[in-house]
């Protein structure tokens, strides 16, 4: 049978009497029961509590970073218009040079540019797995930072894509503009070359004494001939030098010419040096412009001591001062 009461006893410390309380069980029970509940609300209310002021904590350490986020953000988008404002006077100046070097815009670098490049305010906010990333990042794992879902974090989000789309767009630009300077190099590379094979410079310092074309045989009578080059005369010794840069592919006696030395330039260009007194180069040696290459003389068929001077295009002779810009 259970029990309808419970008596509670209360002893003094200093009185000899004894109170006596005669309690319901349904009160002592409900007691126990309120007790366990109000512990257990307790402890729930002291974890939350403890949870609360550790997530305080950690906002203030997001906005913390949050802020630094804003700032470092506000350095990148600063450093990019410095950058943007260089490739900007990049790309006038490699179309300058365009200009300048008459050269053929491969299928309109600088239109193609303009028309393919994304429009940065439309990848604002896009993940970046919608934004192509710059070359050397494609095959990577690229991961965008994560943002909150706070005012401050969207903005955050909203700056990331902006610098993000930049970015590729700097990339694109940078590669078109390489690409376009590149190929004035190449030309100008090549247009050096071509110029340091012309034969510009006087091979001699002399006097003209026969030019190039037809004229009546040096050694008398009414015999006329082709003469393939033009004459310079003086002293025996007088240096011979190379007009252009090039490499001798002949350094022999030839018959009418005596000593001769032949030089090809390139591009189909040769340079022959006849009636030499003694020459100073060897076959295979590459030479440069106003290198000494030998001495004049009268060696061969010749009416006294002077250098003939040939130039030939593709084998054909041609007039010697249609290129030399010396007076």
């Amino acid at each position: 049978m259970a029990n309808r009461f419970f008596t509670v006893l209360i002893i003094p410390e200093k009185t000899s009497q004894v109170r006596r309380l005669v309690l319901p069980s349904w009160i002592v029970k409900g007691a126990m029961t309120l007790a366990l509940f109000s512990a257990v609300l307790g402890g729930i209310m002291l974890y939350n509590y403890w949870y609360v002021m550790g997530q305080i904590g950690e906002n203030k350490q997001l906005k913390l970073e949050n802020r630094r986020l804003r700032q470092q953000v506000q350095v990148f988008q600063n450093k990019m218009l410095t950058i943007d404002g260089t490739l900007e006077r990049i790309k006038t100046f490699a179309t300058r040079l365009k200009v300048i070097t008459n050269i053929e815009d491969r299928g309109g670098l600088l239109q193609s540019l303009n028309q393919k490049l994304p429009d940065a305010a439309t990848n604002i906010g896009q993940p970046l797995a919608q934004a192509s990333p710059a070359p050397e990042l494609a095959e990577e794992e690229f991961k965008e930072p994560s943002f909150g879902d706070s005012p401050e974090d969207t903005a955050l989000r909203k700056d990331y894509g902006l610098i993000d789309a930049r970015i590729t767009e700097l990339s694109q630009e940078a590669l078109m503009v390489e690409q376009l300077i590149q190929d004035q190099y190449e030309l100008l590379a090549d247009q050096k070359a071509f110029l340091s094979a012309l034969p510009t410079r006087r091979p001699a310092i002399g006097y003209f004494t026969s030019g190039f074309g037809i004229r009546r045989s040096p050694y008398g009578g009414e015999r006329v001939k082709m003469h393939e080059g033009i004459d310079i005369a003086n002293y025996p010794g007088t240096p011979v030098r190379a007009p252009a840069d090039g490499v001798v592919i002949f350094t022999d006696p030839k018959p009418g010419y005596g000593q001769t030395i032949i030089i090809e330039h390139g591009y189909g260009l040769e340079t022959w040096y006849a009636h030499n007194r003694k020459n100073l180069v060897s076959k295979g040696q590459k030479v440069r412009r106003g290198d000494q290459i030998a001495l004049m003389g009268a060696s061969g068929r010749v009416t006294g001591p002077h250098l003939h001077y040939e130039v030939r295009v593709n084998g054909t002779p041609v007039d010697p001062l249609s290129y030399i810009l010396e007076n």
